[in-house]
């Protein structure tokens, strides 16, 4: 009796409603893209701002509430890293259409999102093979410094407003931009050497899980 007990206490978790949470904060991030475009194209950056940290919170808290709560699912498996990339690779562009962002950095981050989201289409839809993401330190920093040129993109558009261009403000907030930028064009090279190789051997059968 004491045990059929202990097996309905643990299960219960995974049965209630709250388990969707996560998933629901991943698709409520798909959910502010066009907010944060039509925000910036219409010149409320400050809004745009907002909402991309806003976007950029639901990141955190999924994964900490799947953690935490045990409400992992196959399905969010694979939902955030999608919803993580396409965050990013919507963004981006509207950032280098302002100026706020390098074509150098674009292009990588482009490059590796595309390549990395094929993986889906090609390993799951047409190869049927499953794979796994175990994603280590030099994904999660490039992830880390896309999320912050970001961040820095959208508070350049508030700073051009209230900054004169020869400011000291500006200057130090031009310098830290391009920094940034340079450690992910190196971040993003890495990624891309050590990722390409990984997805060709999963391909072929010789391994299953990307890092």
């Amino acid at each position: 009796m004491k045990k059929t007990k202990q097996i309905v206490t643990s299960q219960a978790p995974s049965q209630s409603l709250w388990r969707h949470l996560p998933n629901g904060l991943s698709l409520l991030r798909v959910a502010c893209i066009p907010v944060i475009v039509w925000l910036s194209l219409t010149d409320q950056h400050f809004a745009a701002l907002v909402v991309f940290l806003a976007g950029a919170l639901t990141d955190f808290l999924d994964g900490w509430l799947a953690n935490r709560f045990h409400w992992q699912t196959p399905f969010g498996a694979y939902l955030d890293p999608v919803v993580d990339r396409l965050y990013i690779l919507c963004l981006i562009p509207l950032l280098w259409h302002f100026g706020a962002i390098s074509s150098t950095y674009t292009v990588l981050v482009i490059a590796r999102f595309a390549i990395q989201l094929s993986a889906f289409p090609v390993l799951l839809g047409w190869l049927k093979k499953s794979f796994n993401a175990k994603p280590g330190w030099l994904s999660r920093s490039a992830m880390l410094i896309a999320f912050l040129v970001l961040g820095m993109g959208f508070a350049d558009q508030i700073a051009i407003e209230r900054f004169d261009e020869s400011s000291a403000a500006e200057n130090i907030f031009d310098s830290t931009m391009e920094a940034l930028t340079v450690i992910g064009c190196i971040l993003e090279i890495w990624v891309l050497i050590k990722f390409v190789p990984r997805y060709w051997d999963i391909i072929r059968g010789r391994a299953d899980t990307f890092e």
